[in-house]
């Protein structure tokens, strides 16, 4: 990090955020070591429960959020459309037996230019969203959808467990899983995450020099 920059969301995401959904120029910091750094600065650790990555997919955008049924896929076709590029659709669903995201939706988000898509419910076809290339992250893939009904809500605060999630928040995901940052705190969160990532490289570096890692952590 340039330590005469300000670390603001925006300063963060144009020098870490995906240029495209197809090439992604990442951090070399994980989910883990951002939630390492929520719970040591709010005692939560910001972890979207059982989200996973339909492929070998990483995301890093701004929250457009999606409240709705599992019947009803409509209103995350507004979403689409609705958010911004570069922006990461958050959906919640009341459950994940249907799914709300597919194919067709991920090519729609592909072409707006979002970065990614998280489903807390069940997204399908993928296949069809591997062969894209679109990062798309779900609870569930089942096969059957719902309807168009667009009864929804739109950019709404979202309540997953005990995160919330609002507009506007960052949302950072990889093979681990997604992590939620309430946005007026990324800059904070981001300078303890880097430092962790320093200390877990230090780390690294006494285990090679055949350290106990029993006496780095001072464990007896």
């Amino acid at each position: 990090m340039d330590g005469k920059q300000k670390l603001s969301p925006e300063t963060f995401l144009k020098k870490f955020a995906s240029k495209s959904s197809e090439e992604p120029a990442y951090p070399d910091v994980t989910t883990s070591q951002f939630s390492d750094a929520l719970t040591k600065l709010t005692g939560k650790n910001g972890v979207l429960v059982n989200i996973k990555p339909i492929d070998d997919f990483k995301i890093i955008g701004r929250a457009t959020t999606v409240k709705t049924s599992s019947n009803d896929w409509g209103t995350v076709i507004k979403g689409i459309y609705s958010a911004k590029k570069g922006d990461v659709l958050v959906i919640s669903c009341e459950d994940d037996q249907t799914a709300v995201w597919g194919e067709l939706a991920s090519e729609a988000a592909k072409i707006r230019g979002l970065s990614g898509t998280v489903v807390i419910g069940a997204s399908r076809d993928s296949a069809g969203i591997k062969s894209l290339k679109y990062p798309v992250f779900s609870r569930n893939v089942v096969p059957n959808a719902g309807k168009p009904l667009t009864e929804g809500e739109i950019n709404i605060n979202l309540t997953i467990e005990d995160t919330i999630i609002k507009p506007g928040d960052l949302i950072i995901g990889d093979e681990c899983g997604v992590v939620s940052v309430d946005q007026k705190m990324v800059s904070e969160v981001m300078k303890v995450a880097m430092k962790i990532v320093s200390n877990e490289t230090e780390i690294s570096s006494k285990l090679n020099q055949n350290i106990s890692f029993m006496e780095i952590l001072g464990i007896k």
